[in-house]
């Protein structure tokens, strides 16, 4: 796992429109290796002509692509081109006309063979029979916060509409309106994993249409490439218009932020098929549908239907005769507003397996499909192309899944999660799209039918891959072994979505597959690798956004086991069915006689003392704040989030007393080293120190503030006063083992 770099072009980009003529290539081959860390290409490029530089690897190579100027000067750089994506890319519009210089070097070191492909205009993946309409850079701003862009269409000719953001973090949205002003299409992001847009629409009918662009959340600002076009080679989306059935309601409203949801009343009668279509009409409204029955447990829910729009829609056999409840919402992740139009009609009980089949093939491999099964697994590899495997390491994951389910389900008490209609999980060995694997759900079941006493709300099946080589990402330790840590992590997300597939409580997902790591596979475990990332920024809030800490606070469920017991992992996933945010922490705490802000204090202090099994393989130690070596004032302007925690290392003998100044849920904690152990202080807001008779000595200042929501994280500042102490000090509240501890820097 490593950080997205996004491609920065240092230039200011104003709206010109470009040539229409197809795009020229240039494609140059290398290699990196130890004597040759870069390789370096020659481009003349002309001002105002848009060029994109992509790099490919069959070795998997990490690539860093940087564009160099004349006189050295870089104008661009990019790491991966998309969160999970170790190949690169750079969009850049020359200001001025001249040589410029490509550099392909490996992240970290990484080396092997790649491609530099150069195409003169926007590569947004139109095939060579594509017609651009137009393609221009443009600016949104608070001064302009959207762009509007007629264009003409013949009844069922195939638009394709992109944007390519070249400001880091953009997030852009397309919208195609009809003459009316109806929202016909939608995207916010293309689901490569980017924040670039694109929607595919193809018209019934001939006329002129309005493209909207704008970001996804009205107020972004940046620079971004657009690229509107025709492509009779593009895939149309579903057309759920064309779906024949017999309409028995429609409603008509707004949601917004005052009101974000709306109910109605459904009755069906046995048997019979509801097709549900919801359809944003104006603003950026993304809706989402549940359909839950007459004791309010959800039986049918959609968010995105699949068509490149944000609308939803879902088809629904009634069991029996009932009066259901149908939810609109708007999607949770963001203020969306506008107007909507929900349609109710009666259809073929065939239409429900319609619509799940444009889901269930969720993967799709290079080659020819090979199909190893086992008593609970059905594996797919092939042979040929990007996905190539061999039948060796494909036998090899068959055995290492089975141990897997072995392991964590009849050993360790996870619920056994949800198989496809063959009676087996589904999983593929392939090019996991950069990363080592992942996991897709494909069908919401609601309710674990595995789990006879419990009744879920939000499990889901799911299908998972596994790379199939980890070339190029830096790991060193072999295939197979990363493959046995990737096999138990994503099976464990399929585990996870049988207990909630919409938890609130985010950081749980990641955090417990690379838990599960360490307790099933052993030396195979990659998880001592995510370390880092936490242990570097530990003032970070539990739960922090902040790319990479939910792998590495992985520790935290750790600390809990070492302390209550490794069942407790388990019991917090089986809250997540009946609570969810921090609710679910709290209801698997209060048992064992916990609570969030004493779990998250014990866990502070033993990051700091390392006491883990596995702190040997850790890269570091936790960052130090600073240092005290005097009496004084010392502190923070601000920064300390909400259950994190800043540590200052102590220099000097003697007692001293410490005096905490600021928000009222900051506390202080003493730490010392003596004689193989850790010995734990609590101080208070204010208390004695001593530090006599310690290798090491750490003032650790502790936020015991809980955030409003998971991920809702801001900082507070303090001073910390330090005098001359007369008064003993108190007794250790409680003591770790230092057989691993490592003076932190």
């Amino acid at each position: 796992m490593r950080a997205y770099l996004a491609s920065v072009a240092f230039v200011l980009l104003s709206a010109s429109a470009l040539g229409q003529t197809p795009p020229s290539e240039q494609r140059f081959s290398g290699q990196i290796t130890a004597r040759a860390p870069r390789a370096s290409y020659d481009l003349d490029l002309q001002a105002g002509q848009v060029v994109t530089l992509t790099t490919s690897s069959s070795d998997n190579l990490d690539t860093v692509l940087s564009l160099i100027a004349t006189g050295g000067k870089p104008v661009a750089e990019n790491d991966d081109q998309q969160p999970g994506v170790l190949s690169s890319r750079i969009v850049f519009m020359p200001p001025t006309s001249g040589r410029y210089t490509a550099v392909v070097s490996g992240f970290n070191n990484a080396r092997g063979a790649f491609e530099l492909t150069v195409t003169r205009g926007l590569d947004v993946g139109l095939s060579d029979a594509a017609r651009t309409l137009r393609e221009e850079a443009l600016t949104l701003d608070a001064h302009r916060t959207e762009a509007r862009y007629d264009v003409d269409l013949a009844a069922g000719e195939i638009f394709v509409a992109s944007t390519y953001a070249l400001s880091e973090g953009l997030d852009t949205t397309l919208s195609l309106r009809d003459a009316q002003g109806v929202v016909l299409a939608q995207n916010d992001d293309r689901g490569d994993g980017s924040l670039n847009s694109q929607l595919v629409y193809q018209p019934a009918g001939a006329g002129r249409y309005q493209v909207v662009v704008s970001t996804f959340s009205g107020d972004g600002a940046g620079d971004l490439m657009l690229s509107l076009a025709v492509d009779p080679q593009a895939e149309a989306p579903f057309n759920f218009a064309s779906i024949a059935g017999r309409p028995i309601a429609h409603f008509e409203g707004t949601l917004d932020n005052e009101t974000t949801q709306r109910e109605f009343p459904v009755r069906l009668a046995a048997g019979q098929t509801v097709l549900v279509l919801a359809d944003a009409t104006s603003g950026n409204l993304d809706t989402v549908l549940r359909l839950n029955d007459a004791e309010g447990y959800p039986v049918a829910a959609n968010d995105d239907r699949g068509d490149g729009s944000l609308n939803s829609a879902f088809a629904f056999t009634a069991p029996a005769a009932g009066q259901y409840t149908l939810l609109l919402e708007r999607f949770a992740g963001a203020e969306s507003s506008g107007a909507y139009r929900v349609a109710l009609s009666l259809v073929e009980r065939s239409v429900v397996d319609t619509l799940q089949a444009l889901i269930e093939n969720a993967v799709e491999l290079s080659g020819p499909e090979q199909v190893i099964e086992t008593q609970d697994f059905r594996l797919h590899y092939t042979l040929e192309g990007e996905d190539a495997s061999t039948a060796a390491y494909a036998q090899a994951t068959a055995s290492a899944l089975q141990e897997i389910f072995d392991t964590q389900v009849r050993r360790m008490g996870w619920a056994e999660p949800i198989r496809d209609a063959d009676g087996r999980y589904r999983a593929y060995i392939g090019e996991a799209e950069g990363s080592m694997g992942y996991t897709k759900v494909v069908q919401f079941v609601f309710d674990n039918p595995n789990t006879a006493s419990v009744r879920e709300r939000a499990a889901a099946r799911t299908v998972f891959m596994i790379d199939n080589d980890f070339a190029g990402m830096g790991k060193e330790a072999p295939p197979e072994s990363l493959m046995r840590a990737t096999a138990t992590h994503e099976f464990n997300h399929v585990v996870q979505h049988a207990y909630d597939a919409e938890e609130e409580l985010r950081w749980l997902y990641e955090s417990t597959a690379s838990w599960i790591e360490t307790a099933t596979v052993g030396r195979d475990q990659d998880a001592t690798d995510y370390v880092e990332t936490d242990f570097a920024a530990p003032e970070l809030c539990w739960t922090t956004t902040t790319p990479g800490h939910d792998y590495g606070q992985w520790t935290l469920l750790q600390s809990l086991a070492d302390r209550f017991g490794p069942d407790i992992v388990v019991q917090l996933w089986r809250n997540t069915v009946a609570y969810d945010g921090f609710e679910t922490m709290t209801r698997t705490l209060t048992p064992v006689g916990s609570d969030i802000p004493d779990a998250i204090q014990y866990w502070r202090a033993q990051n700091y003392a390392r006491d883990y099994e596995l702190a040997a393989l850790f890269a570091r130690a936790v960052r130090l704040e600073g240092t005290i070596n005097r009496t004084g004032a010392w502190g923070a302007k601000g920064g300390l989030e909400q259950l994190g925690a800043h540590y200052y290392a102590v220099r000097g003998r003697g007692q001293r007393l410490f005096t905490l100044s600021g928000d009222s849920n900051l506390e202080l904690i003493g730490l010392g080293v003596r004689n193989g152990e850790v010995q734990v202080f609590r101080l208070g807001r204010s208390g004695v120190f001593d530090t006599a008779g310690f290798q090491h000595a750490a003032i650790m200042v502790f936020n015991r503030a809980v955030p409003e929501a998971p991920g809702a994280c801001s900082g507070v500042g303090y001073e910390l006063n330090v005098t001359d102490g007369a008064q003993a000090m108190g007794a250790a509240a409680y003591r770790f083992s230092g057989a691993h501890f490592r003076a932190p820097s």
